[in-house]
């Protein structure tokens, strides 16, 4: 089963990742406007306007749950999180690639070595070694 795609902000995205780590406390409210107290907000390093908007959209789009006293990631919203991690760093991943191709020419042997140790061909204690190596492998 796929995932649906829903794009978060930056914002969502962080407060999500807090909901992870721990569910937010609630104040029992008509809304999440009066609910959410600031402290608990700023402990975290959110924003607190940005967390009023944002929670009731992450309520919405069925990545979060408010419970009696706590707003909890649901496991959609465990399952966005984590495929957003998985996607920054495929991309990160695809830099280091593009990095290796760009420097090949100049520096083939560090090539190979980076290229075996992203395959997991190799460990990093062995991929530092080999590039501190003053001669080729081989």
């Amino acid at each position: 089963m796929s995932l649906p795609h829903i794009m978060l902000t930056d914002s969502q995205a962080h407060l999500l990742a807090e909901l992870i780590v721990a569910p937010l406390p609630v104040r029992e409210g008509s809304d999440f406007d009066a609910e959410v107290g600031e402290e608990d907000i700023a402990t975290r390093g959110l924003d607190h306007e940005t967390t009023l908007v944002d929670l009731p959209r992450l309520v919405f789009l069925g990545l979060v749950v408010r419970e009696t006293d706590v707003a909890r990631v649901t496991d959609l919203g465990m399952a966005v999180h984590y495929e957003r991690q998985l996607s920054v760093v495929q991309g990160r991943l695809g830099d280091v690639v593009r990095f290796a191709s760009a420097v090949e020419g100049s520096h083939p042997r560090l090539v190979q070595t980076l290229r075996l140790l992203a395959n997991g061909d190799i460990t990093l204690w062995a991929a530092v070694t080999e590039a501190a190596s003053p001669k080729p492998s081989g």
